[in-house]
């Protein structure tokens, strides 16, 4: 199984309903996590993504499907940033939030990269890279992948 040197990006906050609970949460992956300490939830975060990273070598290629990239919807990831990076400096804020990442020992697996998936307009599912057709304009050095799998064109779905 191919695997990158990527890193996993997480995001680890206090909780609005009670201020003394951290949440985090992976970006990539969407798995989250909780507890009542920021280290606890850096605990539980490096736990699960280790499990699930070592769960994903240990399955076959056929069941990649599965396993593909999954990410954590983009407007719940997009408002982490912004907490991040801006609102929790603002001088009125309460917000606590860091940045994290998580690595493993193994390599993050090729499902989990986003640059080796393409998501199918038609079936809604991630698929690798290789089952879509590869469009690349003359003099350019423009690439893009068609919007349907080619599961989906032999099917005959459009």
């Amino acid at each position: 199984m191919n695997s990158t040197p990527q890193q996993l990006t997480c995001y680890i906050k206090k909780t609005q309903a009670n201020p003394e609970t951290w949440e985090g949460f992976c970006i990539e992956v969407d798995i989250p996590a909780i507890g009542d300490t920021y280290e606890e939830v850096v605990g539980k975060m490096h736990q699960r993504l280790a499990a699930y990273i070592d769960f994903i070598h240990q399955r076959q290629p056929d069941d990649e499907q599965s396993l593909m990239f999954r990410p954590m919807p983009g407007g719940q990831a997009w408002k982490l940033k912004l907490e991040e990076r801006f609102l929790q400096r603002l001088p009125f804020s309460k917000l606590q939030i860091r940045k994290t990442f998580v690595s493993s020992e193994q390599g993050i697996p090729a499902q989990l990269n986003p640059h080796h998936t393409e998501l199918c307009f038609n079936c809604r599912k991630y698929r690798s890279v290789g089952l879509f057709e590869v469009y690349h304009e003359p003099n350019s050095a423009y690439v893009w992948y068609d919007k349907t799998c080619n599961l989906c064109k032999e099917a005959g779905v459009t």
